[in-house]
């Protein structure tokens, strides 16, 4: 049963979307393809994006196969929750080439949201690109889904007129349906961005009803000729081999065949190790590598460094699924090795276990192609130990509120460039006081802490007999500066909160250094934690 209106909206619709493809001529790789179902040729329809797509079961399988009586229509649903196209690069060998398709539906707008403007162009390029280079390369039509504070279409949007692929904006038809019928939100959706029911029907209709005119020319029998592919719009190289990497073929640690839970159908097996110490070595022809792990509560975490480069941690215990870290970014085409480690455990307290089973489904590698034979240079990392900085070391200035007008949720990282006394004159006693001993998580909530945003400071002093290299942890809640020994080594503006630390190599001379930390916090977080690992002699 669809909303009171649906009917009579969906003409008005269908004319105004009709009107748009003409104009633009966008789309016109369509025809061909409802040409050859029209006349009984099979049509191979993949869907590819986040959670909205998964829950939708890619909306139009049943719809073409009344459209195409004749054709064999095969319709698979390759939709992955909380995922975007970053990630959909990689699984684009598996998840739509392997089907030979013949349409495929990407939907990323709202999962790209925290892609940089560039990233996201790039990714969605490669992605068309990529199919568009197929021996038998499929129509594309790029759905750009809603999201009840709007999204950013401006990205996807660029990357269709390049290419002159069909666009389908569910968000103008959302919010005009709405804003005509003075339905709530909530008549469509379940949350923010996730359909209903009812919801999901709408989307299907918008998009039946943003294809029919090209099932319509095909069947007047037009000849479309093919085009070339126009010249990138991004600057940085097309990921065009991107893949996924079966790691549980892999030896070394344990084999496992799934993982308990919803979400092995998108694993074929995995990797796992649960011992502190354990090393995986995977070694890579490329410019880029990632890892696709399992997540659950009751797991740990892991380094990850390239080249023995200062590392991820990765924690896999913050919530139960699945996830991706890219570890290396545009290096140099050449041999490379991903090392994978897992943490000794820390002394202390910890918010979450370093120390538990990691299980790895996938090594995500690209930029094979053209990448020679020459072995990249290696780093000094071979594992680290943490000792935490305890809140008795420390001695706190502030709070200072945030006050400034320009600065509104969530965004209060501006507060990272303004400086209160503690920077003005850090040498004033009066602006200090120590911290109890309360164990490695400092939680600025218990130490008279703003109910609103508001910067802190926190000092303390590290101490080496002759000089080392370390690496300092950082958890913190949310924005961070960090100055050793007078030197800023750390500038966070990032939205990762606790749950992902940040590590930072850093170079302590003989006797003391004083360590400075300046915490922005947001209107709930109020904590950070810092370790640190010195180099191990060898």
């Amino acid at each position: 049963m669809f909303p009171r209106g649906y009917c009579a909206w969906f003409v008005c619709l269908l004319s105004i979307a009709a009107h748009w493809c003409h104009a633009a001529e966008a789309g016109r790789d369509l025809i061909p393809v409802f040409i050859r179902a029209e006349q009984g040729g099979p049509l191979r329809y993949v869907a590819i994006g986040g959670s909205i797509t998964q829950g939708g079961n890619g909306w139009i399988g049943d719809w073409l196969r009344q459209q195409f009586p004749k054709s064999a229509v095969a319709a698979v649903n390759s939709g992955m929750s909380a995922t975007g196209s970053e990630l959909a690069m990689f699984r684009a060998p598996r998840d739509i080439i392997a089907h030979q398709p013949d349409l495929v539906a990407l939907e990323f707008c709202v999962n790209d949201g925290n892609l940089a403007d560039d990233e996201a162009i790039r990714c969605m390029e490669t992605l068309v690109v990529r199919l568009k280079s197929l021996p038998k390369p499929p129509a594309i039509v790029i759905i750009e889904a809603a999201a009840q504070g709007g999204v950013n279409l401006a990205r996807h949007r660029k990357v269709a007129q390049h290419y002159g692929l069909l666009e389908i904006n569910l968000q103008d038809a959302i919010d005009q349906y709405l804003k005509k019928t003075s339905q709530p939100w909530s008549a469509l959706f379940t949350d923010a961005v996730h359909p209903n029911e009812a919801g999901h029907a709408f989307y299907a209709r918008v998009i039946e009803d943003n294809l029919r005119p090209f099932i319509a020319k095909a069947w007047e029998n037009p000849e479309v000729q093919d085009t070339p592919l126009p010249h990138p719009l991004s600057t940085k190289p097309l990921l065009l081999d991107a893949r996924m990497v079966l790691l549980s073929s892999y030896t070394g640690w344990k084999r496992e065949p799934s993982v308990p839970f919803w979400w092995n159908m998108f694993f074929s097996g995995l990797l796992a190790a649960d011992t502190p110490g354990n090393l995986l070595v995977f070694p890579f022809r490329g410019t880029t590598v990632g890892l696709f792990y399992a997540m659950d509560k009751t797991y740990g975490s892991f380094y990850a460094s390239v080249d023995e480069a200062t590392p991820q941690e990765i924690r896999t215990n913050t919530r139960g699924g699945y996830y991706y870290s890219i570890i290396g970014r545009d290096l140099l085409p050449e041999e490379h090795r991903l090392s994978v480690v897992l943490p000794q455990p820390e002394d202390g307290p910890q918010a979450f276990p370093e120390t538990g089973p990691v299980k790895l489904g996938y090594a995500l590698v690209a930029g094979e192609t053209g990448a020679g034979s020459a072995v990249a240079s290696r780093g000094t990392f071979h594992g680290l130990r943490f000792e935490s900085l305890r809140a008795g070391a420390w001695s706190i200035a502030g709070p200072y509120p945030i006050q400034s007008k320009e600065m509104r949720p969530p965004d209060y990282s501006a507060a990272l460039d303004i400086p209160y006394p503690p920077e003005t004159g850090a040498h004033d006693p009066k602006l200090w006081h120590s911290l109890p001993r309360n164990g490695a998580l400092i939680d600025f909530a218990g130490q008279k802490a703003p109910s609103a945003p508001g910067v802190i400071y926190a000092s303390t002093s590290l101490y080496d007999t002759f000089g080392c290299a370390a690496t300092l942890r950082l958890t913190v809640d949310f924005f961070a500066r960090i100055w050793l020994n007078g030197k800023q080594i750390g500038y966070i503006r990032s939205h990762d909160g606790p749950y992902n630390p940040i590590l930072i190599p850093i170079a302590l001379q003989a006797g003391s250094n004083d360590l400075l930390v300046k915490v922005v916090s947001g209107s709930r977080g109020h904590s950070f934690s810092v370790s640190i690992a010195k180099e191990e002699k060898r």
